[in-house]
């Protein structure tokens, strides 16, 4: 081996040993000393949901950090298309901010839009209105979307008015309550909270109004959040809507709010997989850490995630990474991964073949070189990427721009070093045009007179982190 190619090798290991950037990588499970074994998903019928997973690299460093991620994929089958078949029939709760901050055209173009969604619900539908400003009103209980029940319906949005704080939180409890109280186990449920500003009423704080939103996953309904404006609290509506189960959506322009209605409600009527959850029974010494985003929650030894409904046919992959102990060489065993679901009112469960595995070995070279290629380039384009916008993201909100260069510039130089043996042209690209991209994105958001700054940092910052919530989470369909 040339003395260049050692060096690089020993840059590499102080990455693997010292930062989670490399460790993340470490996550394709696979013995030291013998064959792969395959992780195809076996689902419960041909028609189930499925998965697959494999570690993004079969080997992690002896006295490293012990970070291994593993890429794992659901599939939903596709739904029957057939025109004589009933319309899934929904119901919608619309949890509307009615403060002061949304007077004029962000409630009028809410108005129309809730308007507008009645407009496409049928008999079978039911739909209620609660608003919030300093109290909780609401408007409508769960109805039947009848034709005398669509004019009442239009008439009470009419009457909307604007006024007062923002009690976040108690338009979330009167929307998981009304939908508790109601049954409707074979129906597509769904909470849609709106704010445009900073909860400043009631429960403020984000780790409880996220608790409070785990309700929805109990009681198989979800919670979607949509951020409109610059002035809202997105890490505030990020948080309800992983914890909802839900989508976050973030409106920079109101007039898009029928746009998101109509996104919400085609949705619920092509769910093929619901309260689909992640069950992950751990290996001994091994910790879940990070699942694409998601909420964490453990059950009887076992990590679990909710990431949501599936629709028909839908791929959505996820990045898992765990914490395992590296003080001897040995096969270490992450878990046996499997994916319960409700199918056509029925439980289902799929789960890999095979436990995933990983080596703990004391040779660097021997890690780097049972890095996935493809599953690596993967992994650093939606989840490290991804993670870098959102910190940056956060950086711009603070108003440190020298934190976020050197954030973005420590990111090229690992991935950059690890390519360098790897050699994946999508994360090249990554680098040369992506992470190019977000550094003169920086530079352009702090430019400028004072006033101007604000207005750029407020935009910049959602836009970003709502870009790393839409790609990490794999949110759009495939």
């Amino acid at each position: 081996m040339t003395p260049s190619r050692k060096s690089l090798f020993a840059i590499i290991a102080l990455i693997i040993g010292t930062t989670a950037a490399l460790a993340a990588m470490a996550d394709r499970g696979n013995p030291a000393a013998s064959t792969p074994v395959p992780t195809d998903s076996i689902p419960v019928n041909d028609t189930g949901l499925t998965i697959s997973g494999e570690v993004v690299q079969e080997k992690v460093l002896k006295d490293g950090d012990g970070r291994v991620t593993v890429a794992l994929s659901l599939t939903a089958p596709h739904l029957i298309e057939d025109a004589s078949l009933p319309i899934p029939a929904a119901d919608l709760v619309i949890v509307l901010d009615r403060s002061g901050s949304m007077e004029g055209q962000k409630l009028q173009d809410a108005r129309q839009a809730v308007i507008r969604l009645l407009d496409q619900l049928g008999p079978d539908d039911r739909l209620a209105l609660v608003t919030y400003s300093d109290g909780v009103q609401t408007p409508s209980a769960l109805v039947p979307i009848t034709a005398n029940n669509h004019r009442r319906l239009s008439a009470l949005v009419q009457r909307v008015t604007s006024g007062g704080g923002t009690n976040l939180g108690g338009g979330l409890k009167q929307g998981i309550d009304l939908m508790t109280q109601a049954p409707g186990a074979e129906r597509q449920r769904k909470v849609i909270l709106i704010s445009d500003g900073l909860a400043n009423q009631g429960i403020t704080d984000p780790a409880a109004l996220g608790i409070m939103a785990t309700a929805a996953v109990e009681h198989r309904f979800s919670i979607s959040t949509v951020g409109v404006g610059l002035d809202f609290n997105e890490m505030l509506m990020t948080t309800i809507a992983d914890h909802g189960a839900g989508s976050y959506h973030f409106l920079e322009n109101p007039q898009a709010f029928a746009h998101v209605f109509e996104d919400e409600l085609s949705a619920s009527r092509r769910v093929a997989a619901t309260d689909v959850k992640i069950r992950i029974p751990l290996g001994a010494g091994v910790r879940l850490i990070s699942a694409g985003g998601y909420p964490i929650h453990h059950e009887s030894e076992a990590a679990v995630i909710a990431p949501g409904n599936l629709l028909s046919g839908q791929q959505r992959t996820l990045y898992l990474t765990f914490q395992v102990p590296t003080a001897t060489e040995r096969e270490i065993l992450l878990g046996q991964v499997q994916a319960d679901s409700i199918m056509d009112g029925k439980p289902q469960t799929s789960a890999l073949a095979q436990p995933l595995t990983v080596a703990c070995v004391p040779d660097p070279a021997a890690v780097m070189a049972s890095i996935k290629k493809e599953t690596w380039a993967d992994q650093v384009v939606q989840e490290e990427f991804s993670q870098l916008k959102e910190s940056v993201a956060a950086d711009i909100r603070d108003g440190e721009k020298e934190r976020a260069q050197q954030r973005i510039e420590a990111y090229k130089t690992k991935q950059a070093a690890i390519n360098a043996v790897v050699g994946s042209s999508k994360v090249t690209q990554n680098l040369d045009t992506d992470v190019q991209a977000l550094r003169e994105s920086v530079d352009d958001t702090f430019a400028g007179p004072p006033a101007a700054v604000a207005a750029k940092k407020k935009q910049a910052a959602k836009s970003l982190q709502y870009d790393s919530y839409q790609k990490r989470r794999d949110k759009h369909q495939k």
